[in-house]
């Protein structure tokens, strides 16, 4: 499974800003990853940094080492974006005199990320943050491919079973999702989404084909009965069981690269 690496970092802490993309740095050029890469992504994580540090109260980074990218998601608190267009122009700032007076502030962050990445979505909520998805291909064909990942790759990968067989496993995932009330994955469970679940009541089949996901995992090692297994044929939606916990599938199926919504 491809490596994933976690770093947190406070608002106002300028004086580690910038040692997550020295230590992502580090880690490529250990694995020998092509220069040029190393450049974009030590670029792109420097710049999110900064803005963490300029903006935010905390921010965590969740950095992806995959077979053809390197994908880094970066989650803060902070005052989010009121105009994500405008933050996007290069020279536009709203740094503070303090931040300025760093060297900080020169509205160049979010244009350097998205002129060093091959994808780039920034989702912000004024008042309460921002979430930034970017990456570098190693595979400039798939430049811009989001996820890329099939239920029937993650069964494969992860050796699960499939207890709907005969089902089409071939969707590509949209993200991941895990919870076990019904009511909560109903409003905020996405389209296209993998939902782990513990749940084996056939209600969890009907909220799952009402929104439309990839499909369902099963943990935790109490197996679903007939009933639900035979409402989740009827409706056309693939089950996956496993024995290993919520918390391990994942952190599975982090390791392929599947992150949460936006």
């Amino acid at each position: 499974m491809s490596a994933v690496q976690f770093y947190m970092l406070k608002g106002k802490d300028f004086s580690n800003a910038g040692r997550i993309s020295i230590s992502i740095k580090r880690y490529l050029r250990e694995n020998n990853y092509p220069t040029q890469v190393i450049q974009r992504v030590a670029i792109m994580t420097y710049e999110a940094e900064i803005n963490l540090a300029c903006y935010t109260r905390y921010g965590y980074f969740f950095v992806y080492f995959l077979d053809d990218q390197i994908k880094i998601i970066v989650k803060d608190r902070g005052q989010g974006i009121e105009d994500i267009d405008l933050a996007m122009q290069e020279g536009f700032s709203t740094a503070s005199d303090e931040i300025r007076k760093l060297g900080f502030g020169a509205g160049m962050g979010l244009a350097n990320i998205k002129k060093n990445s091959d994808y780039l979505i920034i989702h912000s909520v004024p008042g309460l943050g921002t979430r930034l998805e970017f990456n570098v291909a190693l595979n400039t064909e798939k430049r811009g491919n989001r996820m890329g990942i099939s239920l029937q790759e993650v069964r494969e990968k992860a050796n699960f079973e499939l207890i709907t067989d005969g089902l089409d496993c071939s969707r590509d995932i949209t993200a991941g999702y895990v919870g076990d009330l019904l009511s909560d994955v109903n409003a905020n469970a996405q389209t296209g989404n993998l939902w782990v679940t513990v749940l084996t009541h056939p209600n969890a089949v009907a909220v799952a084909a009402l929104k439309d996901l990839a499909g369902v995992i099963i943990a935790g090692g109490i197996r679903p009965g007939r009933d639900f297994v035979q409402r989740a044929m009827a409706e056309g939606l693939p089950i996956l069981f496993t024995p290993l916990s919520s918390f391990e599938v994942a952190a599975i199926l982090s390791s392929m690269g599947i992150t949460g919504n936006p």
